[in-house]
């Protein structure tokens, strides 16, 4: 009989069968390594897109907050305008006061009468005077009532009293002021 050695035509197969499974598997390490290069190589990219994003809006957070800081103190500088402004229509309206007062004050004076004081209480002013008689005191009452300052004319006190040898009447009257239009609006 006749023997046929097959084992070395077997041991070529297999040998040919591990040289492609060897091929697949390098195959797919250098596909899975490629792979692992092309994701590398794309997150890093990403990751570096990121950083310059994060680089950009840092320095533009850092220009903001000089602007901010800028605007702050132009904030600043104009409450402490917006006091000085209403400190200097206080002053402006408060200047007035006096002279409309003292005016209002001596247009409101009968003939026949003088005043002695003047005094600012506070809520009112006190105006103490001498008059011949009392219809000029409630002519002086009835004029100050007419005038744009006044209001609530009361007299305090009214008293006869030997001046020079004439008797006058002597006499205190309370007033309120109206509040200025800055009060009021």
């Amino acid at each position: 009989m006749i023997r046929i050695n097959l084992l070395p035509a077997r041991e070529a197969r297999r040998r040919i069968e591990l040289r492609r499974q060897l091929q697949i598997a390098v195959a797919v390490v250098l596909a899975t390594i490629g792979g692992g290069v092309w994701g590398y190589m794309a997150q890093n990219s990403s990751l570096e897109a990121h950083r310059q994003e994060l680089a950009r809006i840092q320095a533009e957070i850092t220009r903001l907050e000089a602007v901010v800081k800028e605007v702050q103190k132009f904030e600043a500088k104009k409450a402490l305008l917006d006091k000085k402004v209403e400190a200097l229509e206080d002053i402006k309206i408060t200047q007035h006061r006096p002279a409309r007062v003292l005016a209002d004050i001596s247009r409101s004076l009968p003939d026949q009468m003088w005043l002695i004081s003047i005094k600012d209480t506070g809520n009112g002013i006190q105006i103490s005077g001498r008059s011949f008689d009392n219809v000029g005191i409630a002519a002086f009452m009835e004029n100050l009532e007419r005038a744009p300052s006044f209001r609530n004319v009361e007299l305090v006190e009214s008293r006869s009293e030997l001046l020079q040898g004439r008797q006058v009447v002597a006499f205190t009257v309370m007033v309120r002021l109206i509040a200025s239009k800055k009060a009021t609006s």
